[in-house]
């Protein structure tokens, strides 16, 4: 199941690359969510393989998240979380990629505030 969570999430954003628009909603941001907790017990698990392809995936996403918000004034600080959050994928991927687990859940914890902080400001209930 999730991981055609995380294929339908990546062909949204490959549509939405394609056509230009790209809609932040609730199953796209649900499947953010659902491929940050994979990093995580991936990285506690120590696999590697599984986890690397996680954080890809949450770096390329929150790349174009940082794309959409950064298109709108209103929401500059949101394009910020995001590129924040798509820096702490990058990070844990290196470290994933180092068979560094412990600086891969580091970063993935930090990842994961990120996210919270940025909801805390946008989310609606």
């Amino acid at each position: 199941m999730r991981r055609l969570i995380i294929a339908a999430a990546q062909l949204a954003l490959a549509g939405g690359a394609l056509c230009a628009t790209f809609d932040v909603d609730g199953d796209l941001m649900r499947g953010i969510d659902d491929t940050a907790k994979s990093l995580d017990s991936n990285v506690a698990q120590k696999d590697a393989k599984a986890a690397a392809a996680d954080a890809r995936s949450l770096v390329d996403t929150f790349a174009h998240v940082e794309s959409h918000y950064g298109e709108k004034p209103e929401t500059a600080d949101a394009a910020a979380f995001a590129h924040h959050t798509q820096e702490l994928a990058a990070q844990s991927l290196k470290a994933i990629e180092a068979n560094d687990f412990d600086a891969a859940g580091d970063a993935v914890a930090r990842l994961t505030r990120s996210c919270k902080s940025c909801h805390e400001v946008y989310k609606k209930d």
